[in-house]
């Protein structure tokens, strides 16, 4: 069997979404699936469709947040000089721990330093991703002393991988790397709107709005959350800290994150991938928290206006409770754009697939 070594950052959930719909389009009757990640095991399970082993494994640190909105720049550059610091020995004993796992293939999203690995040591590589690390750091900490050679380092991991497989809608990307354009990247679930009503005990008129604004810790400003009619709002479980008979938790409908996204009439998200992407392809109209200064915009927010019903909003606007108008407009909205279909993961995997072939 051919060995496949997938290395995945936990800097939200967009990486999982995406490196998941790859694999589950992927053949792997004569694969080994090793899974290297600091995200959730429950979260890589419900994703992904294929057996895997899992090793616990931090790469990478992406951005550090103040919360899922606000990069916190000062904690970030820190990371990045400690850990570059001694980037070499980093290196080195990343290239020991890959070798040890005599993989065919690495398939990467997007962490560097094992790219970095593999080149150290001749394995094959392919990274995806709609973003990379180097542009993301450069954007926020571009103009700080020593970030020059950090980037310059994660740059030259970056092009260890034979191909960057670059799923649309992508930020734009240093002409160092070796990108190859996609379709879109989104898993597609079974809409039934019939079962939330069933398990939430509403009546039949009643519009579910889904919250996701991402895998970091949000603040959510229940104390001013309009109550609108005939709208229930469901919030991941550990942000309710404040009980309203309209605030609901994700666990209470038991489904998978993509059938609840498909099933609910609208969803309340930031700029990001994941959301945004599978929002698209299930025909869910979005109210979109805008992201300045974070490198996915403006290319993703202008491909979801293209491609989909998308109002923006932004923090502030929510803090204050005052967006209730745009939720009802997007709940009257009907679907007006022609259907999206995500051929990306199928493309992405035959790329693995020739990849390992060739190994």
């Amino acid at each position: 069997m051919k060995h496949l070594v997938i290395d995945i950052s936990a800097h939200g959930f967009g990486h999982v979404a995406q490196t998941s719909a790859v694999l589950n389009a992927l053949d792997c009757a004569a694969i080994r699936l090793t899974i290297r990640s600091a995200a959730q095991e429950q979260v890589l399970r419900q994703r992904i469709r294929h057996p895997f082993t899992l090793i616990a494994y931090q790469q990478d640190a992406g951005m550090l947040m103040h919360d899922a909105l606000r990069v916190d720049v000062a904690a970030s550059m820190r990371w990045y000089a400690d850990f570059h610091a001694d980037y070499a020995r980093r290196k080195a004993q990343a290239a020991r721990e890959l070798e040890q796992l005599q993989p065919d293939l690495l398939f990467a999203n997007v962490p560097y330093l094992s790219l970095a690995a593999a080149g150290e040591t001749g394995v094959p590589a392919v990274a995806l991703c709609s973003l990379n690390w180097a542009d993301v750091f450069h954007a926020y900490c571009g103009d700080l002393p020593g970030a020059g050679r950090i980037r310059e380092e994660i740059l030259d991991a970056y092009a260890q991988a034979a191909v960057f497989l670059q799923p649309a809608p992508s930020m734009d990307m240093h002409p160092a790397l070796r990108v190859r354009p996609l379709a879109p990247i989104a898993a597609l679930g079974r809409r039934n709107p019939a079962l939330l009503r069933k398990r939430a005990r509403q009546p039949g008129h009643t519009r579910f709005v889904l919250m996701a604004l991402g895998g970091l810790g949000m603040d959510y400003p229940l104390a001013s959350w309009p109550h609108l009619p005939g709208v229930c709002w469901i919030f991941p479980d550990e942000a309710l800290t404040r009980q309203r008979p309209d605030f609901l938790p994700t666990s209470l409908f038991g489904l998978d994150y993509v059938d609840l996204l498909a099933s609910c009439d609208a969803i309340m998200t930031k700029t990001g991938y994941g959301a945004q992407t599978e929002a698209v392809a299930n025909q869910v109209p979005a109210l979109c928290i805008g992201r300045p200064g974070w490198p996915e915009e403006p290319n993703l927010p202008r491909w979801h206006q293209q491609h989909g019903e998308v109002v923006f909003t932004h923090w502030a606007e929510v803090t204050a409770g005052a967006f209730g108008d745009k939720i009802m407009a997007l709940l009257e909205t009907s679907w007006r754009k022609p259907a999206v279909t995500p051929n990306g993961a199928a493309e992405a995997a035959a790329v693995l697939q020739r990849c390992l072939q060739a190994a």
